[in-house]
């Protein structure tokens, strides 16, 4: 019969198993973190929009209907009337409606009527 010991010795202390592993555990989180930072500047994995992926290159240009939504906290059903009524522009990339990050910007600054017949405030400016 074959007889095996092991025991974990940490700075110069025979530790439990359970020890041992939360050690490696703390000094493996440690030295991904180190890495992380080192690797993706500061201001890109702190206030990052979508926490799914980094954009690198240059910034949206449109968005979807959910995400123009989204942005100024308004309703996707108020999206979508507005959209139906023209008062949001939008474009079409093959079957996907996005929204123009210009309109988003119109909706924000200068508002939408609220009445139907109601031209934006944007055209009665001009």
């Amino acid at each position: 019969m074959l007889n095996v010991e092991i025991r974990f010795v940490m700075q110069g202390k025979e530790v439990s198993v359970d020890s041992f592993v939360e050690a490696m555990l703390r000094e493996v989180r440690t030295s991904v973190r180190e890495e992380i930072s080192r690797t993706i500047p500061k201001q890109e994995h702190q206030g990052s929009d979508s926490p799914r992926r980094v954009n690198y290159e240059m910034p949206r240009q449109a968005v979807s209907v959910r995400e123009a939504a989204r942005l100024p906290s308004i309703s996707q059903r108020t999206v979508d009337k507005y959209v139906a009524l023209k008062v949001i522009r939008t474009v079409w990339v093959g079957r996907r409606v996005l929204v123009p990050m210009k309109s988003v910007n119109e909706v924000v600054t200068k508002g939408i009527p609220w009445r139907r017949n109601q031209k934006p405030t944007y055209e009665q400016e001009g």
